[in-house]
C-alpha cells in the first residue's frame, strides 16, 4: 500500500435504522483491498459527564448535533487523512465511559465514515471526497428501529417508543433529513441496492487508483 497519497474520504448519513452501517461494511467489503477504515459517529457520542445525573436525564441526546464530540471525530478523521494512526474510543465518549477496550487503528486508501448527523457539521462535510445519503421511508425505519431496539438488543417496547417520540422525532427533520442537500448521491435502501453499491464502489476505486497515480 502506498503511503505518498492522501486517502479517500467517504461519508455515509441516513436516519436512524436506514441501514448505514450494512452499507458502509458492504462498500468496505467491496473495496477491501484498499485497507478500507470505518469509522462510526457513534463512537463520538459524549458522555454527559458534566451534568449531574438529575439533571443529565433533561439534556441526554443521541439525535441532536450537541450529542456528538465533534472535536475528537473531525481530529481523527484529519489524522487518518495525514496517514497517522488513532486510537479509539475517545475520553470524553460514552463508549469510553462504559470501558470499551482502546483500539489503534490504522490508516488505509480509503476512510469511511457513517452517522447520522455526519453531513451537519460544515468542517466535517469539507473533509469528505464522496457524500452518500441513505433514503428509506419513515416507517420503515421505525419498524426497523423497534425492531432493533426490542427484539434484538432486549429493549422494553414502551421506553423504545418514548425514546423515540422525545429525541428522534423532533430532531430527524431538523438536522438529518436536510442534510440530503449536502450529498453527492441519495441511495433508496428499502431493500439491498447491489446496483448502487457496486456503481458507487467502482467510482470509489477508479479515484483511488487515480490519486495513487498522481502521487
Amino acid at each position: 500500500m502506498s503511503q505518498n497519497f492522501k486517502p479517500v474520504t467517504v461519508g455515509i448519513m441516513g436516519g436512524s435504522a436506514s441501514g448505514k452501517t450494512t452499507f458502509a461494511k458492504a462498500l468496505a467489503e467491496e473495496l477491501q483491498a484498499f485497507s478500507p477504515v470505518t469509522l462510526n459517529q457513534d463512537f463520538y457520542f459524549r458522555d454527559w459527564s458534566e451534568y449531574p445525573p438529575e439533571e443529565r436525564e433533561k439534556v441526554v441526546t443521541a439525535n441532536h448535533p450537541d450529542a456528538v464530540q465533534w472535536e475528537s471525530l473531525i481530529g481523527h478523521i484529519e489524522q487518518l487523512v495525514a496517514r497517522q494512526p488513532i486510537e479509539i474510543p475517545p475520553a470524553g465518549t460514552r463508549a469510553s465511559a462504559r470501558g470499551d477496550e482502546t483500539v489503534t487503528v490504522q490508516s488505509g486508501d480509503l476512510v469511511i465514515v457513517e452517522g447520522h448527523l455526519i453531513l451537519w457539521n460544515e468542517k466535517l462535510r469539507d473533509l469528505m471526497d464522496v457524500k452518500l445519503f441513505i433514503d428509506v421511508d419513515a416507517h420503515e425505519r421505525v419498524l426497523r428501529r423497534l425492531l432493533r431496539d426490542v427484539a434484538q438488543r432486549g429493549g422494553d417496547l414502551e421506553r423504545a417508543v418514548a425514546w423515540y417520540r422525545k429525541d428522534v422525532l423532533p430532531n430527524f427533520p431538523v438536522y438529518t433529513e436536510p442534510c440530503k442537500q449536502y450529498a453527492d448521491l441519495v441511495i433508496p435502501f428499502l431493500n439491498e441496492n447491489p446496483v448502487a453499491l457496486q456503481t458507487i464502489a467502482a467510482g470509489i476505486r477508479a479515484r483511488i487508483v487515480q490519486r495513487k497515480k498522481e502521487s
